[in-house]
């Protein structure tokens, strides 16, 4: 069964800025200051840890995708992107699966 502090615990420990407790209702995008590059490891860091299936998890629902230069203008093109929570990580890895589209 999965421990809902011993993931905030290992989130605190080792992703959170000066070690501030992270809470369940945080934003990935307001509270782990990432390059996508190292969003995409922590995600898979913690899928794999938590035993989370994420065959139907699509990043590019949550932040914007990072753009060669040549595609500069598709920037323009904005569309809102859904907020990912530490909650919705808790959630799934007590499913076993990412429950959210």
């Amino acid at each position: 069964m999965v421990d809902e502090t011993e993931i905030l615990t290992y989130l605190t420990e080792k992703y959170s800025a000066n070690k501030k407790p992270v809470l369940k209702e945080w934003t990935f995008q307001e509270h782990f200051n990432f390059v996508q590059e190292e969003l995409e490891e922590m995600l898979v860091d913690l899928f794999t840890r938590y035993e989370i299936s994420h065959d139907n998890f699509d990043l590019d629902e949550y932040f914007e995708p990072e753009w060669p230069v040549w595609l500069w203008w598709k920037k323009l093109q904005r569309k809102v992107y859904k907020p990912l929570t530490v909650n919705m990580i808790i959630e799934s890895a007590k499913a076993g699966k990412w429950l959210y589209q």
